[in-house]
């Protein structure tokens, strides 16, 4: 099997999560992002997931939030995202703020990004963990 070295800068992968008890799945485009970001993004948020769970912070890593992540890697959705009239809505830095506002999303959203780095669809099982 070869390698395709491709220009492509996004890749599809399934968001799963839950709010209010309602189950919710789409498809996210993620942004190829170089080692260097996806090795700085990992170390930070285990990072500062540790801290928190200990009860601590640390004043560079504030700005470390599930929804500072996901607004960096989520680039795309696909129409599988819909609005109340139950057409697909497009994806604009404005509607993915709101959407990434809603609670937990902005978590599954880290979640499956970091699946999608380790190439393991998510179980059904596993809720939203996001750091903070």
């Amino acid at each position: 099997m070869s390698f395709k070295l491709s220009t492509a800068t996004s890749y599809p992968w399934k968001v799963s999560g839950q709010i209010a008890g309602t189950r919710y799945s789409f498809t996210g485009y993620f942004a190829f992002l170089n080692q260097e970001r996806i090795d700085q993004l990992t170390i930070q948020s285990a990072r500062r997931g540790a801290l928190l769970k200990r009860g601590e912070d640390a004043p560079e890593l504030e700005g470390v939030t599930a929804l500072a992540i996901a607004s960096e890697v989520l680039v795309g959705w696909g129409d599988d995202v819909i609005g109340d009239d139950d057409q697909p809505v497009p994806f604009t830095a404005q509607t993915a703020d709101r959407f990434l506002q809603k609670q937990g999303v902005a978590a599954a959203v880290v979640d499956a990004w970091a699946e999608s780095l380790a190439g393991a669809p998510r179980g059904n099982s596993k809720p939203p963990r996001g750091i903070g």
